[in-house]
């Protein structure tokens, strides 16, 4: 199990478990995930965006779309196409993992969604400084 796919499950227990979501944690599980893929891809998104229009100002859009939300939603296609049929295997294989293996998993999981909010953070106001002055 990869570890997109083991944050999957969790993001899955998480909403069985933890807020008792029935009638769609899948969806819930795969919106999330696609959220953190889409936080992961910002700031390459902007820093190519840099390169190719000399520019810190994205203004571009498609279909009146901001970028950022574009890519959340190929994401988003991207993961549900990948977990609908694999949700049931993957969620089997999660419960026979050992409890300390999920311990430092979690803690992978952890490092990573703080460190794309910080990444986020960092770009979001570097590109406000460049914008404003």
């Amino acid at each position: 199990m990869n570890f997109f796919e083991y944050l999957y499950c969790r993001l899955y227990w998480w909403n069985t478990e933890v807020i008792k979501e029935r009638s769609t944690p899948v969806f819930r599980s795969i919106v999330g995930l696609a959220v953190f893929h889409g936080f992961s891809a910002i700031p390459i998104f902007g820093v190519l965006y840099v390169l190719i229009y000399n520019s810190y100002y994205i203004d571009k859009t498609f279909l009146g779309m901001s970028p950022f939300l574009i890519i959340v939603i190929i994401a988003m296609i991207i993961n549900f196409l990948y977990f609908r049929k694999k949700q049931i295997v993957l969620y089997k294989q999660f419960k026979n993992i050992p409890k300390q293996e999920k311990k430092r998993k979690d803690v992978l999981c952890i490092i990573y969604i703080v460190s794309i909010i910080v990444v986020n953070t960092f770009f979001v106001v570097y590109f406000r400084s460049k914008n404003l002055g």
